[in-house]
């Protein structure tokens, strides 16, 4: 499975505006069709997204370059860390951002910080059809050595701190609130998820990748 972690575009609370749900600027949605054009040869199985609008935004920027029949499946826990534990996202304007948007929980399940939260999220969405809903590939060299992976893209839009603390699952360092993840709007991280004999491998593969925005369009 190729893993994509994707920041949301430029946000009004990234240019100072201290709003919880915020939207996207003009900017912000330009650096999402941007990478949505970056993005239109590869197809996505999934593409899930959080319940706040700025990550709606910038994944159905990305989606509007798919096939005609993609979902943007919105996970309530995959806001931003420290959001009010009480926080529903605005349903209808979430379903006016593009065509299909699913929306089946609007608010997150109970946990006790946010890196159990990213803990679950990479179980639930990752873990599981990576490694345990069984594998389309198999290869094999002389040394008798057995890669087996799923052929599928998926997509998480998500928030700067939030990437964080699944990152730091992902590749096993511990998780420092003190320490500063820088990453810009709408970079990518991408990971691949495999087997190696039967035991399971997460490959780096990059790291808040902007080759698509040009030098006007950056922003953090």
């Amino acid at each position: 499975m190729e893993l994509y972690i994707v920041r949301h575009g430029q946000s009004q609370a990234n240019v100072g505006m201290p709003i919880l749900d915020a939207h996207l600027t003009q900017l912000g949605l330009r650096q999402a069709d941007l990478l949505g054009q970056e993005f239109a040869d590869i197809h996505f199985d999934r593409i899930l997204a959080s319940t706040l609008a700025r990550t709606a935004q910038t994944a159905a920027g990305i989606a509007a370059y798919q096939s005609p029949d993609t979902v943007i499946e919105l996970v309530p826990e995959l806001v931003e860390a420290d959001t009010p534990a009480d926080f529903e996202g605005d349903r209808a304007f979430l379903q006016s951002v593009y065509p299909r948007v699913r929306a089946d929980r609007m608010q997150a399940c109970a946990f006790d910080d946010d890196h159990a939260r990213a803990r679950y999220v990479l179980e639930e969405y990752v873990f599981g059809p990576a490694y345990a809903q069984g594998f389309d590939v198999e290869r094999s060299d002389r040394e008798g050595i057995v890669m087996r992976e799923r052929q599928q893209n998926l997509l998480i839009v998500t928030h700067c701190v939030f990437i964080a603390h699944l990152l730091s699952h992902l590749v096993g360092f511990p998780f420092d609130p003190n320490m500063v993840v820088s990453l810009s709007n709408t970079g990518v991280s991408r990971l691949a998820l495999y087997t190696i004999n039967g035991m399971r491998r997460i490959k780096f593969k990059s790291f808040n990748e902007t080759r698509h925005l040009p030098k006007d369009a950056l922003s953090s």
